[in-house]
């Protein structure tokens, strides 16, 4: 009797184990995900370490070994299970967006093209191995540098060294600018960027669209 006690603890242990182990599974393999959080005013989201729940303000959580912080509605991404974040902050009541981080090389004789977003004024960091000009241009602007290879009234600001740090905010209200990084010798250069844009729409055009 007691030798059929223990096998009958040890089988019904086994299956325990094997039960919690497929649950276990289900849940980081996402066959069982709740589709709701329990919490009041909080957001459900999924990752590699399984499903959890956010509250809905700004909180900095860790993932994949960075912190991120998360703001509801607006910098949360969850894509195939994973769940990132953009680079975000705030200035002032104002969102701050890192939008350029990855160094980029450039060729000889070469140059970087950037847009610059409506509604946002746009900060410039960014360090390089040799001396660079970072220039902005309206539309029209870059059609005649590129055509003529003439700086010469074809720009509305320029900042030109190795270490460049430059705001600039008349494209709150217009869609009208572009930027160019060059090499002032005309050389390979390398970029370590840092560019944000401030998110401070204008109630009326600004700038070339204010014409």
């Amino acid at each position: 009797m007691k030798k059929r006690s223990i096998l009958t603890n040890v089988l019904m242990a086994v299956l325990l184990i094997v039960i919690l182990a497929a649950i276990f599974y289900a849940f980081k393999m996402h066959i069982v995900v709740f589709n709701s959080c329990y919490f009041s005013n909080s957001t459900l989201a999924v990752n590699g370490s399984g499903p959890f729940c956010l509250p809905n303000n700004g909180v900095n959580i860790i993932i994949n070994r960075s912190i991120l912080s998360y703001y509801p509605n607006s910098t949360l991404a969850i894509h195939n299970q994973n769940v990132s974040a953009l680079p975000f902050s705030f200035l002032g009541s104002n969102a701050l967006i890192t939008i350029w981080n990855e160094p980029t090389s450039l060729a000889a004789d070469s140059y970087s093209f950037l847009t610059i977003p409506d509604t946002f004024k746009m900060h410039m960091l960014y360090n390089a191995s040799a001396v660079t000009n970072f220039i902005v241009m309206t539309n029209q602007q870059y059609v005649n540098w590129v055509n003529t290879k003439n700086l010469q009234n074809n720009y509305v600001a320029i900042e030109t060294g190795k270490n460049i740090s430059l705001w600039f905010n008349e494209s709150t209200g217009c869609a009208g600018y572009v930027a160019v990084i060059e090499s002032v010798s005309g050389g390979q250069i390398t970029i370590s960027p840092d560019e944000k844009i401030l998110y401070d729409p204008a109630s009326s055009p600004t700038g070339a669209c204010a014409g």
